[in-house]
């Protein structure tokens, strides 16, 4: 009786230990299975490597790995060709297969393209955003780098940087069925938050698809206090707009500051900028309706800073006494890093053979129009794919506004390559581009 009880448990554990290797080695990676289940005949997990030649796929599903056969029958799915595949390492793919003499031959091999897995019910319109931020229940969350950020953002939005969404995921809120909201600049960075937020178990997230451009053509945003206390000691060249009454700017203002009543900023139209995208800040009385009337005369860059003047000024931050300015001088200045739209022209026309292009936007954007000698590598991957970078040649990176361009350039520098970012609106028709500086 002893010994069938001890081969009953033996059994028992064979069975068991079985059944987990045959679990932790099925091909599909975790992160997936939070969104998937496991499908005969289909695996997904992660681009180890491609080799042409021999025709084989390598996968990681953090287990194991596996190796999978194609050919020319093979389709394949958001990306242009078998070579193209090459430029995904390390990202998500899925698998379609069938078994063949013991062997696994893939008829057909997508890219996770993350754009074209989000819902339509899990994109918002700005008019739909505008109605459910009301919500207090509702959290907003920009998932730009925080300089982004700091120098402008959607008012309530809290920040959780998409790059390091895990440091940040804290701010998430604690109930799982509450409303979560992401926007950033289009492209991926909003839903990677999205899934990552999803399969954390949140059941109500959503993203802001035209994220902050969008906003700022139609709305004014926030500017962090520590943002403009860096502009003013580096001379980043600003608007700031003092709305009190003259006899309390006499007293104190911030520093470079304009006076101007708000009843007669209507008449004082003529003293503002005629670069619409000049970054222009009020404080005071009726800051928000100043703000809202500057957009009005086209302005895009309309901000409002959160704290009163008392506030700003009992943090130790730089105040002038006397009477402000009455006169608007704002002179852009090329802001550290960027390559002159002129330039950028000549390069499109003629490249130089010692600069590289880069279009730093999804591949699916091209469909639009692109450059003809750029190669092209996603923001999200420019980190990853550094090595296929000649680094004895000039990077120029370059996108459809500039910012995702500016990010890709500060990730290279923080991998020590030296580079240089088109900081300009492009509009993309086939070969043809029409570059506005920003």
């Amino acid at each position: 009786m002893k010994k069938a009880l001890v081969s009953t448990v033996c059994l028992a554990t064979v069975l068991l230990a079985t059944f987990v290797t045959a679990a932790e080695k099925r091909p599909m990676a975790k992160l997936c299975g939070m969104c998937h289940e496991p499908e005969p005949g289909v695996m997904m997990g992660f681009l180890e490597n491609i080799a042409i030649k021999s025709g084989t796929i390598q996968m990681d599903f953090m287990t194991h790995k596996e190796v999978v056969k194609f050919n020319d029958e093979t389709a394949v799915k958001y990306v242009r060709d078998f070579k193209d595949i090459r430029n995904y390492k390390k990202k998500g793919f899925q698998i379609n297969y069938v078994e063949r003499d013991g062997e696994k031959l893939a008829t057909e091999i997508i890219r996770f393209d993350i754009l074209k897995v989000i819902e339509d019910d899990e994109k918002l319109s700005r008019a739909e955003f505008q109605m459910l931020r009301k919500d207090p229940k509702v959290a907003v969350f920009d998932v730009r780098p925080p300089m982004k950020y700091k120098m402008g953002h959607i008012p309530g939005a809290g920040l959780i940087p998409a790059p390091a969404f895990d440091k940040f995921v804290g701010k998430l809120p604690k109930d799982k069925a509450a409303p979560v909201i992401f926007y950033g600049v289009g492209g991926c960075l909003s839903p990677t938050a999205l899934m990552k937020t999803r399969a954390l178990g949140y059941t109500d997230v959503r993203i802001y698809t035209g994220g902050f451009p969008d906003w700022s053509r139609h709305e004014y945003g926030v500017v962090a206090v520590d943002w403009l206390k860096m502009a003013i000691a580096k001379g980043i060249p600003h608007v700031l707009i003092d709305l009190r009454p003259g006899s309390e700017v006499v007293k104190g203002h911030i520093q470079g500051a304009v006076a101007i009543d708000p009843a007669r900023l209507e008449s004082a139209k003529d003293m503002f900028p005629e670069r619409k995208k000049a970054p222009i800040i009020f404080y005071g009385p009726d800051s928000e309706k100043a703000a809202k009337l500057a957009i009005s005369w086209g302005y895009t860059a309309v901000r409002v800073l959160p704290i009163p003047f008392a506030k700003w000024q009992e943090m130790g931050n730089p105040v002038q006494s006397g009477p402000a300015a009455e006169s608007i001088t704002y002179t852009p200045k090329p802001r550290p890093g960027t390559v002159s739209v002129a330039l950028f022209e000549q390069m499109v026309q003629k490249q130089p053979a010692d600069v590289i292009l880069v279009d730093v936007r999804n591949p699916d954007e091209l469909e639009e129009g692109s450059v003809k000698t750029a190669i092209n590598i996603p923001v999200d991957l420019i980190g990853e794919r550094v090595a296929e970078l000649d680094k004895n040649k000039e990077i120029i990176l370059f996108c459809n506004t500039g910012i995702r361009a500016e990010m890709a350039h500060t990730v290279l520098m923080e991998k020590g390559v030296k580079s240089r970012f088109l900081d300009a609106t492009v509009t993309f028709d086939g070969d043809e581009l029409e570059v506005e500086e920003n």
